[in-house]
Formats: C-alpha cells, sequence, structure tokens
C-alpha cells in the first residue's frame, strides 16, 4: 500500500485560503509552505498571453464584466484582484516556481493548448507539470501534442455515484492519462483501488468556500489517494502528518 505521507499536497489556486487566489502572492505562500504543486486556472488575453484567472470573466475597476478573452494584457494588468494584486501570467508563475514546486495547469477554455504546451517545452517543465480539465476532448487535443504529458481528468462535483466515476476512469485509462481529479465527497476506497490497479492516480479536489473539517479530511486521506488539491495547505499537512 502506497505510503499515506507520500500524498501530493496540491495548493488549489495557490495557498489561496490566506491570500487572494491565482495571484502571485497566493503562489508563493504555496511555496513558501513547502505545498509540491501549485495549481491555477488558464486563459488567453485578447493579445495571446496565456493568464491566470479562474472564471471566464472579470470585474474591471468599474465594475463592468468582461471576458478575459476580450481584454489586452495591459488592462487586465490594471484591475486589482485583492490585496493590490494583479493578474498573472503564466510567464511570472515559472519564473517563481522553476525548480522549487510542480505545476498543474487546469485548462479552462479550448484552443491555446499548444501555446501552453510549447512555453513548458521551452522552460523543460513537461516532466514536473499535470495538465487538468474538466473538458475531456481538449486533453486529447493536448495529448495529440506531446504523447508524454501527466493529464489529469477533472470531474465536476455533480458527479457523486461510484458508477460514474468508475465510468470515467475508464475513459482516462483508455487514453493513457496520469490522473483521475473527482470531487472529494465522490470518492471512495472501491474507485481509488480499480484506478490504481490500472495505473491511474487518484487526486481529489475540494472547493475553496466549503471548510472540511480534519476528521473528515481525514477519512478521505485514509482511502489511499495519491493527491489532495486544497487551499489550506498547513491543514492538509496536518491531516496527512497524524494519519
Amino acid at each position: 500500500m502506497k505510503n499515506k505521507k507520500n500524498i501530493l499536497i496540491i495548493a488549489h489556486r495557490g495557498a489561496s485560503s490566506i491570500a487572494p487566489e491565482n495571484t502571485l502572492k497566493a503562489f508563493q505562500k504555496a511555496i513558501d509552505l513547502n505545498a509540491d504543486f501549485i495549481e491555477f486556472d488558464v486563459y488567453k488575453s485578447k493579445d495571446g498571453e496565456l493568464v491566470i484567472w479562474h472564471d471566464a470573466e472579470i470585474s474591471q475597476k468599474d465594475g463592468q464584466m468582461s471576458f478575459i478573452k476580450d481584454l489586452k494584457l495591459e488592462k487586465l494588468k490594471s484591475i486589482d484582484v485583492g490585496e493590490g494584486e494583479k493578474i498573472t501570467t503564466l510567464g511570472e508563475i515559472i519564473e517563481i516556481a522553476k525548480g522549487r514546486i510542480g505545476l498543474q495547469c487546469e485548462v479552462k477554455a479550448q484552443n491555446f493548448g499548444k501555446d501552453l504546451i510549447g512555453i513548458l517545452k521551452k522552460e523543460d517543465l513537461i516532466e514536473t507539470s499535470i495538465i487538468s480539465s474538466f473538458i475531456f476532448s481538449e486533453l486529447l487535443e493536448l495529448q495529440k501534442l506531446d504523447s508524454n504529458l501527466k493529464l489529469g481528468l477533472l470531474l465536476s462535483k455533480e458527479i457523486l455515484s461510484s458508477r460514474m466515476v468508475i465510468k470515467f476512469c475508464k475513459k482516462a485509462i483508455d487514453n493513457n492519462f496520469f490522473a483521475i481529479h473527482p470531487y472529494w465527497k465522490a470518492i471512495n476506497k472501491e474507485i481509488v483501488d480499480f484506478a490504481h490497479s490500472n495505473n491511474l492516480l487518484v487526486n481529489i479536489w475540494t472547493h475553496i468556500y466549503e471548510p472540511i473539517e480534519d476528521s473528515v479530511l481525514k477519512e478521505v486521506v485514509r482511502m489511499d489517494i495519491d493527491g489532495l488539491i486544497h487551499d489550506d495547505i498547513q491543514q492538509a499537512k496536518r491531516v496527512i502528518r497524524e494519519n
């Protein structure tokens, strides 16, 4: 059985329990707290920059909502996203993270995978990066660009039945994906054992706006998961240490 203390701590949108999510401040705190990976969401700006933000839209200074894809980087950089932090680019993340922490890039939209993979290859980060997405077809397209990618299929929080999670595990296995990323409430030992028997890792994710008691999180960790995508790094480390 896998040693529980080898569970990867993947900082969900950075150390987002103590800093504005998806910002350099949150990513730096995750590095300082010795997380194994930082998880972040990627979009493409109007002028072709890969930028980090969770939603397709962002509120401008006047309160107007605009799509990330419709704004140039200069405009995006003028927006305060919390505590004086600005929109982060993929290049800025790489600058502070390379050689210090792994990257888990969540692809939120289609048609910029080639740019993302090109940057990761140029920076020699393919081996230490996981590419995840809820968009199954996009993961298949990324795989065509580089068969060595570590791909993780994200499952929405609405997918809770074991039957459905196993079904998606089979799709991931059939396509030689690296991992399945189900919502934490959907996981059980049967699913983990099935995935492991087929060389598929199980990295569960939690929601940053739904705090979890230590005792509950310990039960999840005891199911022999491989990674915990969580916003509270200190809690994750405490729970794993005490198991």
